[in-house]
């Protein structure tokens, strides 16, 4: 008798094939999301997220309605909404494109006059166009030397508004990005603060802070977030402002999980919810809401922990660069736009410059053989995400990573740093100084005696 179970050939199945040996392998990413380093974690207690994300299909009475929770959903959201000090929060398990697109829908009414930052996600341009609004852009008027990173000033901002309204007809709707990718960091809460007292009349805004749920449990960065407003709220009670944040670039959560937050008028949170309706996939996915609630309790307990220790991760990695000599040919740098009081740089990112060892597309395809992940580079730099997944172990295989790199192109290379070993504290190499076979040696022969190597 003939069996009726179907076996299937792995040639079958090429793309669980492919997620499977990606999954045995130790990935050691400097990208997003965190949470496939879940259960490695330094701080947080081993786990498997899977354990707690059952799918489901039932709704309503035997769980709870997704878009107009009145039971353990909506007692979830509240949790989270009391965590990012906004007056609600909402799930949303479509991806931030998604999010945003409800966001801009539960703001906008016909006919609106729009003011959008050139550097939102396209997902804000793509619904925007699909509304047919009237539509203006604010335009990055800032570029950093290597012409790569691009911001707005304040004063640009606040002219354009004003002068739309000198026109006649001032913007309905203001919408911006608060944080790139690299890592700028926009002070919201100052560039509000700055507008309404110049005289704007806006008093609707959308923030896309979709790199930015980290920055609400780091002590240097939280007075610049979207819902650090309450003094702001209380002398212009008209103002609704709303933010989008995607959870799984930041937080333990699956790839898809987002949030939406606000701040205003008690209209407005139904309005999101019918928007939501209006939007979102009637069939929400359950192991990523899940996710959310998990994301929520892990955060109330370990944030601010979790994310001073990515800090003291960043803090480790740069010290190595300024100590190990393979790695004498690297710098990193943070600030870009100084003196510009508006903007800030986010901690936990860096951007490493490697020109010294070469391309960094080449750089980055090499530290992939050593299960090192990043994802872009800008120019000669390597941008490396330190995010809440990211453990010790991890920064020690970019370190060795790098260093192995730093040995190969170390030898007859030009140093533009001081090499010195302590003691005495007498420089063996200065900036300009080859670097080559002889001097490679000495500073081994160094290291093996003990003494401390720092390249500055």
């Amino acid at each position: 008798m003939q069996s009726n179970v179907i076996k299937l050939n792995r040639e079958e199945t090429p793309l669980i094939n492919s997620l499977r040996t990606i999954c045995q392998k130790k990935i050691y990413s400097f990208h997003a999301l965190p949470i496939s380093s879940f259960g490695h974690s330094d701080i947080l207690p081993s786990r498997k997220i899977e354990d707690d994300c059952l799918e489901a299909t039932i709704t309503d009475e035997a769980f709870d309605n997704f878009f107009f929770p009145k039971g353990v959903i909506k007692e979830s959201q509240v949790l989270t909404a009391k965590l990012y000090n906004a007056d609600h929060s909402f799930y949303i398990t479509g991806g931030t494109s998604v999010a945003n697109q409800i966001a801009i829908t539960a703001l906008y009414d016909d006919k609106y006059n729009i003011l959008i930052d050139k550097n939102c996600h396209q997902s804000v341009h793509f619904h925007s166009q699909s509304l047919r609004a009237n539509v203006d852009y604010l335009c990055p008027d800032l570029v950093a030397e290597d012409g790569q990173l691009k911001a707005w000033s304040i004063d640009k901002l606040t002219r354009k508004a004003l002068t739309k309204q000198l026109e006649g007809a001032g913007y309905d709707l203001i919408i911006l990005s608060a944080q790139s990718y690299e890592g700028l960091i926009y002070d919201i809460p100052s560039v509000l603060l700055k507008l309404l007292q110049a005289g704007v009349s806006t008093r609707k805004f959308f923030i896309d802070e979709a790199w930015g749920s980290l920055n609400y449990f780091g002590e240097d960065t939280k007075t610049y977030t979207a819902m650090n407003i309450d003094n702001i709220v209380e002398a212009y009670p008209d103002l609704e402002v709303m933010c989008t944040h995607s959870a799984h670039k930041s937080l333990f959560c699956l790839r898809q999980a987002s949030l939406i937050h606000c701040k205003g008028k008690d209209l407005l949170s139904h309005k999101i919810e019918v928007a939501k309706f209006r939007v979102h996939t009637t069939s929400p996915n359950y192991p990523i809401l899940a996710s959310l609630d998990l994301a929520q309790n892990c955060m109330r307990k370990y944030g601010n922990e979790v994310a001073s220790y990515s800090r003291a991760l960043v803090n480790m990695f740069k010290e190595a660069v300024n100590s190990e000599p393979e790695l004498s040919l690297l710098h990193t740098e943070f600030e870009v736009f100084r003196g510009h009081q508006h903007i800030a740089y986010d901690p936990t990112k860096v951007m490493v410059n490697v020109r010294s060892l070469g391309d960094a597309s080449e750089i980055k395809k090499e530290l992939l053989k050593d299960n090192i992940f990043i994802k872009r580079t800008l120019n000669n730099h390597l941008l490396l995400n330190f995010h809440i997944g990211v453990n010790k172990e991890a920064v020690n295989a970019l370190i060795n990573g790098l260093k192995t790199i730093g040995n190969s192109n170390l030898k007859n290379c030009i140093s533009n740093k001081f090499i010195i070993p302590y003691p005495p504290g007498v420089p063996i190499v200065f900036p300009g100084d080859e670097i080559n076979s002889n001097i490679t040696r000495k500073i081994r022969q160094c290291e093996e005696n003990g003494l401390l190597i720092i390249s500055a």
